[in-house]
């Protein structure tokens, strides 16, 4: 049994997200950073996406189109964040890269420069937190995602042999019950590059939404929130994770 039970956990494709950020080559940054109130304020987003890039990311902007092999499994992808904490004689920020479930996989430390001009400020603390990708040195290992629809696993056939894999693969594994959420306020949707925002009447965008290569299937962001936006039946769904809970939101929308 206790064999049976570790096998099992190299097979789910959800166990050990977090293990390395080597096992993801996928980095989507948002087009605005919360914390400011202008899409790619100081440049800041592209050039985080630019030093992705550097460091061996295939790093790309929430408003571009996503390879197909990246959206068939939204959680081979890293999201990336920047944190700030200020004084009034230093900016200091640094980025944060979470996985599907909001779980942190790598941040760096808080780089910061003490020019007045925040332009000059933010560009050279964040050029300085980056550096903190020197000391890792990251390379993808193939492992998190193989550009199907399958991920990568170590090979149970070490650990249990070959009769028991054959057990454990031919088993039903239990799908997650999310926790369900109605939104109570109709929503209308405005295109976007690759997508669509969706707003309330104040008007409010609550949603973003990007298309991906299946129909009425996006890649979606609330806030901070990252997951997935999709229609079933007659009804449009958002749903993500939220401290290892599944959250599934219906949305009433107008498209």
């Amino acid at each position: 049994m206790k064999k049976l039970l570790l096998c099992l956990l190299f097979l789910l494709p959800f166990a050990g997200f977090a293990q390395s950020i080597n096992d993801y080559q996928y980095v989507i940054v948002p087009a605005k950073f919360d914390f400011l109130k202008v899409a790619d304020k100081y440049r800041l987003n592209t050039t985080s996406k630019l030093l992705l890039e550097k460091y061996g990311f295939k790093s790309f902007l929430s408003t571009d189109t996503l390879p197909a092999e990246a959206t068939q499994n939204r959680c081979a992808i890293l999201y990336a964040s920047l944190s700030e904490d200020n004084s009034f004689f230093a900016t200091k920020i640094k980025l944060v890269l979470k996985d599907c479930t909001e779980k942190v996989v790598f941040e760096t430390d808080f780089g910061s420069s003490r020019e007045k001009d925040f332009h000059v400020a933010y560009n050279q603390a964040l050029r300085e937190a980056f550096k903190s990708f020197d000391r890792i040195n990251y390379k993808y290992n193939g492992k998190q995602y193989m550009g199907k629809s399958e991920t990568k696993t170590a090979d149970p056939v070490a650990v249990t042999g070959v009769a028991e894999v054959k057990s454990v693969a031919s088993a039903s594994v239990p799908v997650a019950e999310p926790l369900q959420v109605a939104s109570s306020v109709a929503l209308y949707a405005q295109p976007i590059t690759n997508g669509f925002q969706l707003i309330n009447t104040e008007p409010k965008v609550v949603y973003k939404i990007y298309t991906t290569s299946v129909k009425d299937f996006f890649i979606a962001t609330k806030g901070e929130l990252h997951g997935v936006f999709f229609a079933k039946g007659n009804s449009w769904f958002f749903e993500y994770y939220q401290d290892n809970q599944l959250i599934s939101e219906s949305v009433a929308v107008k498209f």
